[in-house]
């Protein structure tokens, strides 16, 4: 396994089981019934991450494809979310109990994402340029 798949595979595996359980540890099962798309775009990025992990480690053909553009896609979702947390932290407005704990989270959750794109497609263009 490349030094790339091996920091890959294990990140996007944990990003994939975290993404669906603390946001719903964070809203609960109840948010469901209520903000439903807000717990689907985690469950989803959590199962592309899952996907791109298990493809990657198999060695698929699509597999670094896979897996740009699951981190891509869990990026774009937690941008919005991260920088209008980080914002209202710094502004002083409290959207939530513990914020400075959710900001360092959600820094995390984006932060890695961005990372695993950037090793995708730094990976993909390794391979466009040796054929």
């Amino acid at each position: 396994m490349s030094p790339a798949a091996r920091f890959a595979v294990p990140s996007a595996a944990l990003l994939g089981v975290l993404f669906p359980v603390l946001e719903t540890a964070r809203r609960g099962l109840g948010a469901w019934l209520t903000t439903p798309v807000t717990l689907l775009e985690d469950y989803v990025a959590g199962a592309l991450l899952l996907w791109a992990a298990f493809a990657v480690l198999r060695s698929r053909p699509a597999g670094w494809l896979i897996m740009l553009a699951a981190s891509a896609y869990t990026t774009g979702m937690m941008s919005s979310s991260f920088l209008k947390q980080l914002e209202a932290q710094l502004q002083g407005v409290a959207w939530e109990a513990n914020q400075g704990l959710v900001v360092a989270i959600k820094l995390f959750l984006w932060g890695l994402p961005l990372i695993l794109t950037i090793v995708a497609a730094r990976t993909l263009l390794g391979r466009a340029n040796a054929i």
